[in-house]
């Protein structure tokens, strides 16, 4: 297995090469493309209907994030993965965490103010879409809505894309995309009936979610209400407090408050030609911001506040072989990040608008073309000042500099098109976006083309070449020379075996180069100089049902990683001189870049022996992850182990519509940390809860 490994890394190194020369690339793909035909390829009209275009409800599985238009994971044009309802419930899944933990590419790591989602080595690269609004991380990448926050009871299906998809969805999709559907009237078991959920566990954890349906004519409504709260870890921690009268800092004891979530989702469609729909949530979440010395640790309090706000309207008209779609949505984001007494608030409203235009050619082909207007309106958006210990503990004669925020205007105009074509052997397409951001001198262009070819009826091969780039940290906007991208290229070989059954079977090579990649100065006082990194990988995905009673999966993910330190420079302090003038003085040092877990296991089974009686177990487990603390003066690496939750279900116990559920997770109560910006964070222990709920 080593040598198996050993040789996709020199395969994929070599192949990183060609990426910087298209004519290399697209030789690749004829070359890959001819291979294919040659073994056993079948029609493309014998493996399906000979259409992009899928109809609701023709499968189980459909997903809308790759082409905007609805049709079937195997035939979308990408890597794409759809999670139904059904096996959120059947795996019970609390959280997004949770769920894209067990998919592949992907590593959670539960920092104290919140999951940071890696992907495919990638950290803050994933752009989280609702109802295809996306949520802003803020202008430090911070802030994922993977926790609490955000409520699975609502959502109908989450779709995921491994690798870059810029050119339909613009920045930041960069190394993937996860795509959350909301729930209607007609995903509920009544049309005009609802839900009802209570959850309570240790931690003490608390849930309530509410929701109803609506149908009348061609009218459906459907809407949703969800409290939450919870505290991970101990409540309870040692404080540095600083005393006006001693003027000093010293030790004391102090409490953490409990963490407290809302959220309220609705949607209001008239058949399929008109929407209305929306997201309103908030948060308060204190934790301990943990410091790493050598001679040893101080926690300090922290508060992380970020509401997020949205009303879409959509219009939709099919008229001949054009389908016009018609989008709008006003968002509103609230951050707010208090670290030991140091208050950071940021607002940006987001004004965006785009007009879709689907058209049939050549009688198969599909022409998308579409252009879009955003406007973004932040005040306070932080140029510099973060959280700095050590100045904290030995203040000296020196000056901590004044954080540093700005209200600034930023428009991003685009134009977008992607054109797919089937042929007797598969499918090929290709695409490109043009943007016009405010915040550059020059114009961004993003890329994609790909081939999907069925072998036979089970097996198809799917070739992906995508590109893309991020929008910059805030940070980056003090500096007076031209920003410059983040750039993102990568090239995904999956093939794909499904039986129709509900087995399926995939494998995916890839490789990425990631250029001008800037990290951010941990306690938040500039950015790094420019660097290029690498990667390539291996994902695997087999799910088996073994007959009508049991069930499975197994993903395992492995990521090679190489490239550049990061050089920083940084403004620590400001020396007073006696005449009243200051001297700055700089940190300069290098860092290695943190690509988080580089192997990744998960698997789980769900056994329904009875109509009233159904068991879940998931397990986990992911290689060290390396920590970097103290201007690189602190490094090594923290362990993972082995996580296991467990559910069990008992619908039908009472009443047909009432189901209750008892869980558990990390089953074996293991003591673990993991690497949090500052310093350590403790992982959650053993988490015991019980459900109610209840259909009417």
């Amino acid at each position: 297995m080593l040598e198996i490994l050993k040789y996709i890394k020199f395969l994929s190194t070599t192949i990183l090469g060609f990426i910087h020369s298209s004519s290399a690339l697209i030789l690749l793909c004829i070359i890959f493309t001819a291979t294919v035909i040659c073994w056993d390829t079948v029609s493309f009209a014998e493996s399906s209907d000979g259409t992009m275009l899928m109809f609701v409800g023709e499968e189980i599985d459909v997903v809308t994030v790759a082409s905007r238009t609805p049709e079937s994971p195997s035939t979308a044009p990408a890597v794409v993965r759809v999670i139904d309802r059904s096996e959120i419930l059947k795996y019970g899944y609390a959280t997004l965490a949770q769920l894209l933990s067990a998919e592949p590419g992907f590593y959670i790591s539960s920092q104290g103010s919140g999951s940071l989602p890696y992907l495919r080595g990638i950290a803050n690269g994933v752009l989280i879409l609702y109802d295809g609004v996306p949520i802003p991380t803020s202008g430090n990448r911070s802030y994922y809505p993977l926790d609490y926050e955000l409520s699975l009871n609502s959502v109908r299906q989450v779709e995921i894309i491994r690798g870059p998809g810029s050119v339909l969805w613009g920045p930041d999709a960069f190394a993937g995309i996860v795509n959350i559907v909301p729930m209607k009237a007609a995903d509920l078991d009544n049309e005009n009936g609802g839900e009802l959920e209570f959850a309570a566990g240790s931690e003490n954890t608390l849930k309530g979610f509410a929701a109803k349906g609506f149908k009348k004519d061609n009218w459906d409504a459907f809407i949703s209400l969800y409290a939450a709260q919870n505290r991970f870890n101990s409540d309870s921690f040692f404080d540095l407090i600083y005393s006006e009268e001693d003027d000093r800092w010293n030790i004391a004891d102090a409490t953490i408050d409990d963490s407290r979530y809302y959220e309220m989702t609705f949607n209001l469609n008239y058949r399929d030609s008109f929407s209305f729909s929306g997201r309103f949530s908030d948060f308060k979440r204190p934790y301990t911001l943990n410091t790493f010395y050598e001679t040893g640790s101080i926690d300090w309090p922290s508060e992380k506040k970020a509401p997020v706000n949205f009303f879409k309207i959509n219009w939709s008209k099919t008229s001949g072989r054009s389908h016009w779609n018609l989008t709008g949505y006003y968002e509103d984001v609230s951050y707010s990040h208090i670290n030991a007494e140091s208050l950071v608030e940021e607002k940006a409203d987001i004004f965006y608008g785009e007009l879709l235009w689907d058209r049939r050619l050549f009688e198969k082909g599909l022409m998308t073309t579409g252009i879009s207007f955003r406007e973004n309106r932040v005040d306070g958006a932080l140029l510099s000042g973060g959280f700095i210990p050590e100045l904290l503990l030995d203040t000296g004669g020196f000056k901590q500099p004044s954080p540093i925020q700005k209200d600034y205007r930023n428009t991003l105009k685009s134009i977008f098109a992607q054109y797919r074509h089937p042929f007797a052997w598969g499918e090929f397409w290709s695409g490109f976006r043009l943007d016009d951001n405010s915040m550059y001198d020059d114009y961004a262009t993003s890329y994609t083309m790909g081939l999907n070819v069925p072998v036979n009826n089970l097996w198809r091969i799917k070739t992906v070449f995508g590109t893309g780039y991020r929008t910059p940290y805030s940070l980056q906007l003090k500096e007076e020379t031209p920003l410059t991208r983040d750039h993102i290229a990568t090239l995904n070989i999956e093939a794909e075996r499904s039986s129709g059954r509900g087995d399926s079977f995939s494998a995916t090579l890839f490789c990425t180069r990631v250029s001008d990649n800037v990290q951010t100065d941990p306690y938040g006082w500039g950015v790094s100089e420019p660097s290029d990194h690498d990667y390539a990988g291996v994902e695997l995905n087999y799910r088996k049902k073994i007959n009508e009673k049991i069930e499975g999966y197994v993903s395992i993910s492995r990521v090679f990683f190489s490239g550049d330190d990061y050089s920083f420079k940084v403004l620590r302090q400001s020396w007073l001189r006696p005449d009243g003038t200051t001297v700055d003085d700089y940190d300069e040092w290098t860092e290695s870049y943190d690509p988080g877990a580089d192997a990744v296991v998960s698997s789980g089974v769900v056994w329904s022996p009875y109509s009233f009686f159904n068991f879940s177990l998931n397990a986990s487990w992911a290689s060290a992850v390396p920590y970097s603390y103290g201007e690189n003066t602190i490094t090594g690496e923290y362990k993972n182990p082995l996580m296991v939750n467990s559910e069990m279900k008992f619908p039908e116990l009472f009443k047909n519509n009432l189901i209750l559920t008892v869980g558990c997770r990390n089953m074996l109560d293991g003591d673990f940390q993991y690497p949090g910006i500052y310093g350590p964070v403790d992982g959650e222990p053993l988490v015991i809860y019980g459900v109610v709920k209840y259909s009417f």
